[in-house]
């Protein structure tokens, strides 16, 4: 079998419900749809995604510098094809380069799964068929009150959800600790909360505030720090009761082993489209394994259930409000959770089937982007 055409496509919506954190306001998610034809006629869809920033450079990359490489290469290689994507570009350092590469490589696993009539979750392992999900907020606008989030997480627990996860980093850490204490009330027993700061605290902010949180019986605390502060975690560690949890901000296996060497996090969170996609993201999880590590990943709800159900270390999948491909409207038959459960698709492949006409409304290139970006970072 053997590779012989490639086409890229770039797609930006805001996302379904407003996103804003203690870092950043959202103004719409970028996705980055590859389609991979073979000789045998199978086709395989990949998929990356930014938030904001950075569609077009990586759909630049993958037309101008990575497509040519693969034309011809047996898709069924798929660490020759990674290696080889990697090589090339690997003077880019991390980040874009990394981004560019999971679109293909995910659509060279859709293309195993469909050879072999298999789904992505037994391709990779197979090690359960459901697995837990967590509803995962996306609200820390200054309108937003105690009393609006505790009825929203009333919502997600009469839906099926147990597990919630909040966003914290308001400028007084009273208002974090009530929004924490109203969303626990409405908990059934058993019920996990998680909060997530987005890289909002440095170290000596992060290690007073956790004095306080800590009696809260918090599941995790998420991204409390600058993703690149290894010391800075590993002190915060050993200092706190409460799991860290990291890892949407690494772009590869290198990154997370340098976390797990030094101790500093408990629930690792690779981003199967930030870490360059299927490859890259099973090795990631069977380094967290070897250091007794589970791992939750980060976003892309729709790929991370069947990575998360074909390796014996899956934790918990997150269902982000507003974000999953289903509520945007973006796929002809849609994935969701169901009473906090996620259950992989039994298609061959990866099983997202995209809405083409709905792909095609949303569809940008270079000029609308750059007409229209205003950014949203609070920094």
């Amino acid at each position: 079998m053997r590779i012989e055409g490639i086409s890229t496509s770039l797609h930006r919506l805001p996302p379904a419900s407003p996103w804003e954190d203690a870092t950043n306001k959202v103004q719409s998610l970028e996705f980055i749809v590859v389609e991979l034809v073979t000789n045998t006629g199978i086709v395989g869809t990949g998929l990356s995604y930014t938030v904001d920033i950075g569609g077009t450079a990586i759909r630049t990359l993958i037309d101008d510098y990575l497509s040519n490489l693969i034309i011809g290469m047996d898709p069924l290689d798929y660490e020759r094809v990674w290696t080889k994507l990697a090589g090339q570009s690997r003077r880019l350092g991390l980040g874009v380069n990394s981004m560019a590469i999971a679109a293909i490589d995910v659509a060279v696993w859709d293309i195993i799964g469909k050879h072999h009539g298999m789904p992505l979750h037994r391709l990779v392992g197979g090690a359960r068929s459901s697995i837990p999900s967590y509803i995962s907020e996306i609200n820390l606008s200054a309108g937003d009150t105690a009393g609006d989030l505790a009825a929203r997480a009333r919502d997600y627990v009469s839906r099926g959800f147990s597990s919630i996860k909040i966003k914290i980093g308001k400028p007084d850490l009273d208002e974090d600790i009530e929004r924490i204490r109203v969303v626990k009330e409405t908990l059934p027993p058993g019920g996990r909360l998680m909060v997530d700061l987005n890289q909002k605290w440095d170290t000596a902010q992060a290690i007073q505030a956790v004095a306080q949180l800590d009696p809260l019986g918090l599941a995790w605390i998420e991204e409390p720090m600058v993703h690149h502060d290894v010391r800075g975690h590993a002190e915060l560690r050993r200092q706190a009761s409460m799991p860290i949890a990291l890892g949407e901000s690494l772009h590869g296996k290198s990154q997370f082993l340098e976390y797990l060497r030094a101790d500093a996090v408990d629930i690792v969170q690779a981003d199967v489209a930030f870490v360059g996609g299927v490859t890259e993201w099973l090795k990631i999880a069977h380094l967290a394994e070897t250091f007794g590590k589970p791992i939750a990943p980060h976003y892309m709800m729709e790929l991370s259930l069947p990575l998360l159900c074909g390796v014996p270390n899956g934790f918990m999948l997150e269902d982000v409000v507003g974000g999953s491909l289903t509520e945007l409207g973006l796929l002809e038959i849609p994935i969701a959770t169901r009473d906090g459960v996620g259950i992989p698709s039994d298609r061959p492949g990866h099983g997202i089937v995209f809405d083409k006409t709905a792909l095609a409304a949303c569809s940008v290139d270079s000029a609308a982007v750059r007409s229209s970006f205003s950014g949203g970072s609070k920094r």
